[in-house]
């Protein structure tokens, strides 16, 4: 027997799932098909959205837009599951010079701020000291800032449209197992998994590169570390931005990352595994300029190394809209480090885009390398 749904999502990382919810708040019916890659960049990523980033101290782009749908977004979800996995607490970067105080100072706290960045509240403190930090120059806060906790957000999303059994596990072959059907209702075919549905949505990350429908994607795909860390002299429960960021994830330990290298050609293979010593020593120096003491002298520890591609497009921008010649097949790429703000507008506006409504052109770049 077929199953007949409005709409199936392949890939469940954090763009698959924020089309799944929408199209879900909407009352379609849905099918989720991913091959649950427990080393995805989804699933290694630390969920952090951050409204000022970079060293000139910039607005993250379209942050008016994003930050709102994404903090409506998660608090909804943890409605509906159940789950804590939403955190908006003010972030603290360590000011590293002079020149960067006054950077912030002039940037976000002089008059002449546009109105569209209101919502973000800048302060900076002089003299306060973190144990087990060095604060030479001054310690900026700044929100609203948060942390998604994306494993717990993955997990929990799986197993809520596992319960509607609208999740399906497994490795799907692109190429072999979808079929196009004429003149009916619902054109596009699993027969493996005795699906059909109304449009399809392709959200697989760098994945992409393996099917037939969005291999020309222009994605540069981007390695990123993490390094889970014990410090017991580090005594602090904000998210830190340094030359490193470090999430305090209980028990005085931290998430600290992440490295960004874009080398070409080099995703899911052995020249990312060698180069895994070089991202581990470059994070611990990044922490140990945040923090006093030395891993030399045994005060910190490296626990665990993480590391997944992310999907990242050639101009950071993501990658959205319609395949430039089947009307019923599109997708939601290219999102790199910003998935976690980013997913939930984009995937609203696909889905807004799938009735009919024009994709902003700003977002609407060119898919072909």
């Amino acid at each position: 027997m077929i199953k007949h749904v409005d709409l199936i999502v392949l890939g469940a990382g954090l763009a698959g799932t924020a089309v799944a919810w929408n199209a879900h708040w909407r009352g379609w019916t849905i099918a989720i098909i991913d091959r649950a890659d427990s080393n995805s960049s989804s699933r290694v990523a630390a969920g952090l959205v951050t409204p000022i980033t970079g060293s000139r101290a910039a607005a993250s782009w379209r942050w008016s837009e994003f930050y709102p749908a994404a903090n409506d977004f998660y608090r909804q979800v943890e409605k509906r599951t159940g789950a804590r996995m939403w955190h908006v607490e003010p972030a603290l970067r360590l000011l590293r010079s002079e020149d960067e105080k006054q950077l912030y100072h002039s940037k976000w706290m002089d008059s002449g701020r546009t109105a569209e960045l209101d919502s973000i509240q800048v302060e900076l403190s002089l003299g306060m000291e973190i144990r087990g930090l060095r604060t030479p120059y001054a310690i900026c806060s700044f929100g609203p800032s948060a942390r998604l906790e994306t494993l717990v957000y993955l997990t929990e999303s799986h197993r809520y449209f596992g319960c509607l059994d609208a999740f399906h596990g497994c490795d799907l072959n692109c190429d072999r197992d979808i079929d196009f059907a004429k003149n009916v209702e619902h054109p596009i075919q699993v027969p493996s998994l005795g699906l059909a549905g109304k449009r399809i949505v392709f959200c697989q990350g760098i994945g992409a590169r393996e099917n037939r429908f969005f291999m020309e994607l222009p994605l540069h795909p981007a390695r990123g570390d993490i390094l889970m860390v014990q410090s017991p002299g580090v005594h602090c429960d904000r998210v830190l931005h340094h030359n490193a960021w470090a999430v305090p994830i209980g028990h005085q330990r931290y998430l600290v990352g992440a490295t960004y290298d874009r080398a070409p050609n080099q995703f899911d293979g052995q020249p990312f595994q060698d180069k895994t010593p070089q991202f581990r020593a470059e994070l611990m120096r990044r922490w140990e300029a945040m923090v006093e003491g030395t891993f030399s002298t045994g005060e910190h520890s490296v626990l665990e190394q993480r590391w997944a591609v992310r999907p990242a497009s050639y101009d950071r921008h993501p990658l959205i809209g319609p395949h430039d010649v089947l009307p019923n097949v599109f997708c939601l790429n290219g999102l790199g480090s910003k998935g976690t703000l980013m997913a939930p507008r984009l995937a609203d506006m696909l889905l807004e885009a799938m009735q009919g409504a024009p994709i902003d052109p700003g977002l609407l770049q060119s898919r072909r390398r």
